[in-house]
């Protein structure tokens, strides 16, 4: 059919391998929108990550997985998965991947300066753009890991997370 419509080789070529390019991806981001990056690779337990409200795209965004343990939430100790993205603007998405399906909850922060730590001002108040999945209303202090808890089916889940500048 392609030489029916006097297509060079070279274009016919490209377009087979676009086509085969969009079939991996969609095979490989089937689970929940997941877009095209290279930490969604599908599976069970998938997490869509959308982090919103990125200003500029300077450094990383990291980000934190924690089960469902109030004790040791937002403490290194509780973190079961951590992930580091180049940050894009206004949009940065990726995948996260839960051992298990169940309740977990995501705390992400943009790393300017690209240092592995969150700067931090008066008070212990973040001084670099953070937020939390669910979005919970934040004032003196750290949410309860209640307010930011969501369901992973083994199909996976997607969140989206609006930084706080």
């Amino acid at each position: 059919m392609i030489s029916e419509l006097n297509v060079s080789p070279k274009l016919a070529a490209a377009a087979a391998a676009v086509a085969m390019s969009v079939a991996a991806n969609d095979a490989h981001g089937a689970s929940i929108g997941a877009p095209n990056h290279p930490t969604c690779t599908g599976g069970p337990n998938q997490i869509v990550v959308v982090v919103e409200n990125v200003k500029k795209s300077v450094g990383l965004i990291a980000a934190d997985l924690y089960r469902d343990d109030p004790e040791h939430f937002l403490e290194s100790a509780g973190r079961e998965v951590q992930i580091h993205v180049a940050a894009r603007a206004p949009v940065t998405e990726f995948c996260m991947h839960a051992k298990e399906a169940g309740e977990y909850a995501i705390a992400v922060y943009q790393d300017k300066d690209a240092n592995g730590h969150l700067k931090q001002g008066a008070f212990g108040i973040p001084a670099e753009p953070y937020g939390v999945s669910n979005n919970p209303h934040m004032r003196f202090g750290p949410p309860k890991i209640e307010e930011a808890l969501f369901a992973v089916a083994s199909e996976g889940a997607r969140v989206e997370i609006r930084l706080k500048n």
